[in-house]
């Protein structure tokens, strides 16, 4: 296997050698290993919240199998955010043309479009008809501790849902690279606290207590990040007005 650089480029994955395919997507599958590590390692000081559903204390294989599945869609996932960032004329690239405006301006149009979307898509996952074939496997987890493990065992089609709303959202809305980095790795992080048992809470933005709300009571708390658009429409649960939450 010849280890030659010449003619490759980054966004274009028609000139990557086979080495490099592999070397991309086991640097993506330890990108998310040490995730795992550095989530508890930085926020394993808070609080922690009771688990009052029953907890998934041993995964099986389908559980094995979908997370694996879903580390190698995350490598494929990341492929194309190059890609899309690179081919894309509104987003900007140069350190020059950053502003307030298409990187602060474009990370609040990014959670609001995003979760208004997510928002939509995890209600529709929940209709009856179609709950058991897709998210039933992820709400096996009453209570989540494992974080990105907890975060990435879905049904691979709900994982590549999830990422690509991210694609579309960077894509619809102008923006800096700046701002594309940090939405896409605070997504990861984000994500991953959901799925933890640490109180970890930014008062009117996020607080990993109303996801695990949405854990015990499904009708609820869909979006992702924020709570705005669940509010809005009438599906928001508050951790501390829920019964057995004292």
């Amino acid at each position: 296997m010849e280890f030659n650089l010449e003619g490759m480029v980054i966004y274009d994955h028609t000139t990557w050698p086979l080495w490099f395919v592999c070397a991309w997507t086991g640097a993506v599958v330890l990108g998310m290993s040490i995730l795992s590590i550095i989530v508890p390692e930085i926020w394993g000081g808070a609080p922690k919240i009771a688990i009052k559903g029953k907890h998934l204390d041993e995964l099986e294989f389908t559980d094995m199998l979908f997370i694996g599945i879903n580390k190698l869609l995350t490598a494929l996932f990341v492929y194309h955010v190059v890609s899309v960032v690179y081919y894309t004329d509104s987003i900007k690239l140069q350190h020059d043309e950053a502003s307030v405006a298409n990187t602060l301006g474009s990370l609040v149009c990014f959670y609001a479009l995003y979760d208004y979307l997510y928002m939509w898509f995890h209600r529709i996952l929940h209709i009856s008809a179609l709950y058991p074939y897709v998210h039933k496997h992820h709400h096996r987890q009453k209570a989540p501790s494992r974080g990105n493990l907890d975060a990435i065992n879905v049904h691979p089609f709900e994982f590549v849902v999830g990422e690509y709303l991210h694609l579309l959202t960077i894509y619809v809305v102008p923006c800096h690279v700046y701002a594309v980095a940090f939405f896409i790795l605070a997504g990861g992080v984000l994500a991953s606290l959901n799925h933890t048992r640490y109180d970890v809470n930014i008062p009117g933005l996020f607080s990993v207590k109303v996801h695990d709300v949405h854990h015990r009571l499904p009708q609820s708390n869909y979006a992702q990040y924020t709570m705005f658009w669940d509010k809005l429409h009438g599906s928001y649960r508050d951790y501390a007005h829920v019964k057995g939450s004292e």
